[in-house]
């Protein structure tokens, strides 16, 4: 492994406090590693500032106030990984009300202060949190540019832990192998599921029994609103009306609830069947996901409508098929009534009460279609045919990521031919090779499961293995893969 690694993190929302507590007790179970942070805003700044020095953290906020926006030089962006008016489109809220210019000039400038940090650190790794708005998908295309591995904790749902993709697109490490311990695994996990499916977050999988939560460092109320004014008066331009919005709806949750369960209430009653016997003989299955979120809005933001999901596959699915749309619970308070009421009139779509059964839904299904939702892991745990619509650690397994050009034939193709309880076994085991048992989460996430000594601990230990393994990978890569690999 490299001697002494130089890790910096991106310190997104309070991921900042638990990789704070992360870096402390990392001064102990590995002493040789290097560390900095990239702070979006200056929230967490002084706690993060206990554990590290002034020169290895920046805060984007900070370097924002310094750096006025200036028109882009079109030229600045030439080497940019990716496409930048994709990333702009990871945004859920903030800037997106902006004009185009000004959108342009804020991603720019956000590009050229990571930039030039990283530059001057050159770390060897780059962590990331959960990869959220555009200041983390500038990361994602810096990270490539500047040929620095990244390690991003994906959760995998169901199945427990995390393993570390290497972008946006939730991609497995070419490393994994299906081993026999895997293949054990992966048995007693398929047939627990089959016998009884679970939910698709486990946090607490791995806590230890009494284990006290770390402090977690949250400011008061009047706290964090004094901040939010001091913050705007040294910085005007970025104030975002949304962000002010989305904070007040943080702060007053129940408030925020009551509205939200009877709007839900009313949005219920749209659909087209409450049982499973009221279903077409033969549908796809959509679930719809919660939209905007960083789960579409990351590896997939073209489907942030998902009404182009929803055209895409009906104009794609057979005649004698209907497509079976189904709210997520999470989602029935928030979208408005004219979105169900727009559903409704599209030709080929049938509305499955939010209550129904997703998992029965899945069983009774030609095939199950996600942009990244957990359905098609569940329908793959299950044997049954699915398709994913955007970048997610099932698509390898699913024939990859199905463009619009491909669904009629990848629709046929899939229902006729679900995966084997073989090639569910296999992916498993591959996947078990990979797999580390502890959860990289929010400190304020409820439960704090993430934020607790022993998960800290094998938080480190996971980032050091997995640093290893991509050594031993470069080292046994031919030097012109090598080559193909970084440019």
């Amino acid at each position: 492994m490299n001697d002494h690694p130089r890790i910096a993190i991106h310190g997104y929302g309070t991921y900042a406090i638990s990789y704070r507590q992360m870096i402390e007790f990392a001064k102990v179970e590995a002493p040789d590693v290097e560390w900095a942070m990239l702070l979006p805003t200056s929230h967490h700044l002084d706690i993060v500032s206990e554990v590290l020095s002034k020169d290895r953290v920046l805060c984007l906020e900070e370097e924002q106030r310094r750096d006025s926006l200036t028109p882009v030089d079109m030229a600045e962006l030439a080497n940019y990984r990716g496409s930048i008016f994709v990333d702009i489109e990871a945004e859920k809220k903030v800037f997106k009300h902006r004009r185009a210019d000004k959108q342009l000039m804020l991603a720019a400038q956000i590009y050229r202060i990571y930039k030039q940090f990283l530059l001057r650190l050159k770390p060897t790794h780059l962590l990331m949190a959960h990869i959220e708005t555009f200041d983390g998908k500038v990361l994602v295309g810096l990270a490539k540019e500047l040929n620095i591995p990244m390690l991003i904790p994906t959760d995998l749902r169901h199945l427990g832990g995390v393993y570390f993709s290497r972008d946006d697109q939730e991609q497995i490490p070419a490393y994994r192998k299906a081993l026999p311990e895997g293949r054990d695994w992966a048995a007693s996990t398929i047939g627990n599921f089959r016998s009884k499916p679970g939910p698709a977050f486990v946090p607490d999988i791995f806590a230890s029994a009494g284990e006290e939560v770390l402090p977690i460092g949250q400011k008061s109320l009047p706290k964090r609103a004094w901040g939010f004014v001091s913050r705007t008066w040294k910085n005007p331009q970025l104030f975002e009306r949304e962000l002010l919005l989305l904070s007040l709806k943080y702060a007053f949750p129940r408030i925020v609830g009551g509205f939200r369960s009877v709007q839900g209430f009313f949005n219920g009653l749209q659909y087209d069947s409450k049982t499973l016997a009221e279903l077409p003989s033969k549908f796809i299955y959509y679930p719809l996901q919660v939209t905007p979120e960083s789960s579409i809005n990351t590896p997939a933001p073209y489907y942030v409508d998902q009404m182009r999901a929803i055209d895409a596959i009906r104009f794609a699915m057979p005649s004698d098929w209907l497509l079976v749309v189904k709210e997520h619970r999470a989602s029935l308070g928030i979208r408005p009534a004219s979105f169900y009421r727009a559903l409704r009139r599209k030709a080929g779509v049938h509305i499955a009460h939010a209550t129904m059964s997703s998992i029965e839904l899945i069983k009774k299904a030609q095939v199950t279609i996600s942009v990244t939702g957990s359905a098609t892991l569940e329908a793959f745990l299950l044997g049954r045919p699915a398709l994913v619509l955007g970048g997610c650690f099932v698509a390898d397994y699913l024939g990859g990521v199905c463009s619009i050009d491909q669904l009629p034939a990848r629709i046929k193709a899939s229902a006729s031919a679900p995966p084997s309880d073989e090639q569910v076994t296999s992916a498993l085991a591959e996947i078990h090779s990979v797999r580390y048992e502890c959860v990289f989460r929010p400190a304020d996430e409820p439960g704090n499961f993430g934020h607790r000594p022993q998960n800290m601990k094998r938080m480190i230990s996971a980032v050091l293995d997995h640093i290893r393994k991509l050594d031993e990978e470069a080292r046994a890569m031919p030097a012109d893969s090598l080559v193909r690999s970084k440019s």
